[in-house]
C-alpha cells in the first residue's frame, strides 16, 4: 500500500504543468572552495536544506532533517548520536564523512565522531550536503563528503526575539526563547535558550537536551568579526539491542543482561568559535576561523574528557575577472583523557591550494591540492592501547571541469583523491599482524544540473575505488578485544552509483523527488553492510492559503545487510517506507502554530540492525507519533 502511494506521488510530479519558475540554481552556498557561490557554479551534486524546509518537515534534530536527503543514510543507535553515511561508507561513516558547524569540523579524534543532537534546529540557516567533496579543503576524513551546518547570523534590528513551546508523543516537551538586539551602529547580539525533554519510544530510553547560545557580529568597514559561544548538556539512556524473538514479543522493551549494552550517561559541551573576514582590497580577502571545544562524557560504561582546538587562516585572491586563487592552512589539536586510563592526542597541520578559472563564460576549471601531516600520541602503552606514537603524511587532490551549455544548464566532470587516517580508537585496537596505513580513495564523477520548464534537475554518476580500507577484523580476537581488531583491508573496495533529484515548482505546490542507487563490493564480491542499494525521497509542500501550509514527506530504504556483516552471512534487513505529514499556520502577527504525525502508516522498522555471533540484533524505531506547538516571533 505504501509503495503505491509513493509511485502515485512520483507520477503526479512528473505530469504536472508549470505555473512558475524558482531560482534554486541561484541559491548561495559555501562551496568546496570555502567561498560564497551558487549551486550552478559548484561542480558537485550538492543538496541544500533551508531552515524553513527543516521546520516545515517537522525535524527535531539534524539527523531527522538529513533523513530527507537521498544521498545520506542516517544511522541511529538507540540514544547514541546518529552517524551519516554518504556513498556507501558503511560502518566507519563517522570517520569517513566530515560534519561542519559554520565551516569548522565537529569530528572528534576517536570513534565518537560528531555530535549533532546538541544543535538546536531552530538556529539553523541551512544544511549543505556535498557528497565526495572537501578532501582538499578539510583533508583527513572527507572521502565520503562533507555536511556543513550553517547557523543563523544575528539580525541588524534593534529588538527582536521569539518564544516557543512544543509537545509530542513519548513525553516530548520542548520550550525555547531567544532575543536579539543592536548595540550602537556596528554590534549585533543574539542569545537563545532551549530545553527539550523526551522519554523516547522504548523502555529505559531518554534523550534530554539543554542548550544556551550567544552569537555576536561586529561589522567593520571592510569586513566583520563574529564570536559565538554555545553550552549544551545532554542526559541520555540507550535501551540496547533486542533479538528477533524479543522484538516479536515486545518492540518497546529493554532487556538487561551482561550481553546487552545499555548506556546511561551525560555529556556537557562548551564550544567557542570566532571568524574574522577582512577585505584588504577588491581583489584580496583574508579569513580566519577558530574554534575551541571541551566536552565531558560520563556514563556507566566509560568516562572521558575531550579538548579540540582548530585554526584556519585563508587568503583568496582574484587575479582577474575570470579566475581566483585560494591559499590556506589549518591546525588541529585534539586530546582525549580517559579517566583512570590513557591520554590520547592527535595533532595535525595541513596546507592547501585551490585555483579556479573560467574561460569564455562557459568553461570552468578547478584544481586543488593539500598536504597534511598528522601525528597521534599515547601516554601509556598497555594491553588495551598498544601504540605510542604514529605519524602520517598524506596528500589530497581535486580536479574538476564544468561546461555551461545554456543560461541555466551545466555539466561537469570531477576527480578527487582523498584519505583517512585511523582514529585513536582504531589505533588502540589494532591488529598485531599489520602496520598502520591511511585509507586512500579515488572518486570519479560525471554530473549535470539544469532548469527545464518549472523543474530544477540535477544528477550524477560516480565510481569510487578505495585502497587499504579501515575495518574491524573479527577473525582476530583476544581477551581484551573480544569483538576483533582493526586493520587495513588488503584488497580494493569499490562503490559505484547514481544520484538524481528533481524539484518542481507550481503556483502553490512544490514537489521534490530524489533517488540514490548504490552498488558496493568489499571482500571478494561481498556487499558493504549497512548500505541500502536504493534510497528514495519524495516531498510535497502545498500552500493551502497564504497562512496555511501542508507538508507530506516519503522515504524509501532498500534491503541491506546488517551493520558489521562484512561476510554477508546474515539475513538482509527488509526494505521499508516512511511517511510524515505536518501543518503550519502563520497568523501574520508573529504567531505560528504547527503540528504533525511521524511514521504516518505505523511502519515497523529499525533505527539500527547489527550482526554478531548469534545473528542480527535490532534497535526498534518509533511507531506512529504526534507533535504540536507554537512559536511567537516579535
Amino acid at each position: 500500500m505504501n509503495k503505491r502511494f509513493l509511485m502515485i506521488g512520483l507520477l503526479a510530479a512528473t505530469i504536472a504543468s508549470a505555473e512558475e519558475k524558482a531560482i534554486r540554481l541561484e541559491e548561495s552556498v559555501i562551496t568546496s572552495e570555502d567561498s560564497e557561490a551558487t549551486i550552478a557554479d559548484i561542480p558537485k551534486n550538492i543538496t541544500v536544506l533551508t531552515g524553513e524546509e527543516i521546520i516545515q518537515r517537522g525535524a527535531q534534530t539534524v539527523s531527522e532533517a538529513l533523513k530527507l536527503v537521498s544521498s545520506v543514510t542516517v544511522r541511529d543507535m538507540g540514544g547514541a548520536d546518529a552517524q551519516f553515511d554518504m556513498r556507501g561508507q558503511g560502518a566507519t561513516s563517522k570517520s569517513n564523512v566530515i560534519v561542519l558547524l559554520d565551516g569548522a569540523p565537529l569530528n572528534s579524534i576517536d570513534m565518537s565522531g560528531y555530535k549533532t543532537s546538541q544543535i538546536p534546529v531552530d538556529t539553523i540557516e541551512r544544511i549543505e550536503v556535498i557528497p565526495s567533496g572537501g578532501s582538499v579543503l578539510y583533508g583527513d576524513g572527507a572521502i565520503g563528503g562533507t555536511i556543513n551546518i550553517v547557523t543563523k547570523a544575528p539580525l541588524d534590528k534593534a529588538n527582536y526575539g521569539n518564544v516557543g513551546l512544543e509537545v509530542g508523543s513519548y513525553g516530548m516537551f520542548k520550550k525555547e526563547v531567544g532575543y536579539g538586539t543592536k548595540i550602537g551602529e556596528k554590534l549585533l547580539v543574539e542569545v537563545d535558550y532551549l530545553d527539550r525533554k523526551k522519554d523516547a519510544y522504548r523502555d529505559y530510553q531518554k534523550d534530554n537536551l539543554e542548550s544556551f547560545g550567544l552569537r555576536t557580529k561586529y561589522n567593520l568597514e571592510n569586513g566583520y568579526l563574529g564570536l559565538k559561544y554555545n553550552y549544551s548538556k545532554t542526559d541520555f539512556r540507550s535501551a540496547g539491542a533486542l533479538t528477533k524473538e524479543e522484538v516479536n514479543q515486545d518492540r518497546e522493551q529493554s532487556i538487561f543482561s551482561p550481553m546487552v549494552w545499555r548506556v546511561d550517561g551525560r555529556t556537557e559541551k562548551n564550544n567557542f568559535s570566532g571568524d574574522y573576514v577582512y577585505n584588504i582590497n577588491s581583489d584580496l580577502e583574508f579569513k580566519l576561523l577558530g574554534t575551541y571545544t571541551d566536552e565531558n562524557y560520563y556514563s556507566n560504561s566509560s568516562n572521558y574528557k575531550t579538548n579540540i582546538l582548530y585554526l584556519k587562516p585563508q587568503m583568496k585572491y582574484l587575479y582577474n575577472k575570470n579566475g581566483y586563487l585560494v591559499i590556506g592552512t589549518d591546525y588541529y589539536n585534539g586530546e582525549t583523557k580517559i579517566f583512570k586510563g590513557n591520554d590520547l592526542k592527535k595533532e595535525s597541520f595541513g596546507g592547501y591550494l585551490i585555483n579556479s578559472y573560467t574561460y569564455d563564460n562557459k568553461f570552468k576549471f578547478t584544481q586543488g591540492y593539500r598536504r597534511q601531516n598528522i601525528e597521534y600520541k599515547n601516554n601509556e602503552v598497555n594491553s588495551r592501547v598498544n601504540f605510542e606514537n604514529e605519524k602520517f603524511k598524506e596528500d589530497a587532490l581535486e580536479l574538476t571541469a564544468s561546461y555551461l551549455y545554456s543560461e541555466s544548464g551545466s555539466t561537469y566532470l570531477s576527480y578527487t583523491k582523498g584519505f583517512r587516517t585511523p582514529n585513536t580508537d582504531e589505533l588502540a585496537c589494532w591488529t598485531h599482524k599489520k602496520d598502520f596505513e591511511a585509507q586512500k580513495s579515488e572518486t570519479y564523477e560525471l554530473g549535470i544540473k539544469d532548469f527545464i520548464g518549472n523543474t530544477y534537475a540535477s544528477g550524477s554518476i560516480f565510481y569510487i575505488e578505495t585502497k587499504s580500507e579501515l575495518y574491524l577484523d573479527k577473525e582476530e580476537k583476544d581477551s581484551e578485544h573480544r569483538w576483533g581488531h582493526n586493520a587495513n583491508y588488503d584488497g580494493t573496495t569499490k562503490r559505484k552509483g547514481a544520484e538524481m533529484s528533481l524539484e518542481h515548482y507550481f503556483d502553490k505546490l512544490t514537489i521534490s523527488e530524489s533517488l540514490t542507487y548504490m552498488e558496493t563490493e568489499f571482500k571478494e564480491g561481498k556487499e558493504i553492510p549497512g548500505v541500502p542499494k536504493v534510497k528514495a525521497v519524495l516531498n510535497l509542500n502545498y500552500r493551502i492559503t497564504d497562512k496555511l501550509t501542508f507538508n507530506n514527506s516519503w522515504e524509501y530504504y532498500g534491503k541491506m545487510y546488517a551493520n558489521s556483516d562484512e561476510e554477508n552471512k546474515g539475513e538482509k534487513v527488509d526494505d521499508y517506507i516512511l511517511s510524515g505529514i505536518s501543518l503550519n499556520y502563520n497568523f501574520g502577527n508573529g504567531l505560528v502554530i504547527n503540528g504533525g504525525i511521524n511514521n504516518l502508516f505505523n511502519e515497523k522498522y529499525y533505527e539500527y540492525v547489527g550482526y554478531g555471533v548469534k545473528g542480527n540484533s535490532y534497535y526498534p524505531a518509533a511507531e506512529r507519533n504526534y507533535y504540536a506547538g507554537f512559536k511567537y516571533n516579535f
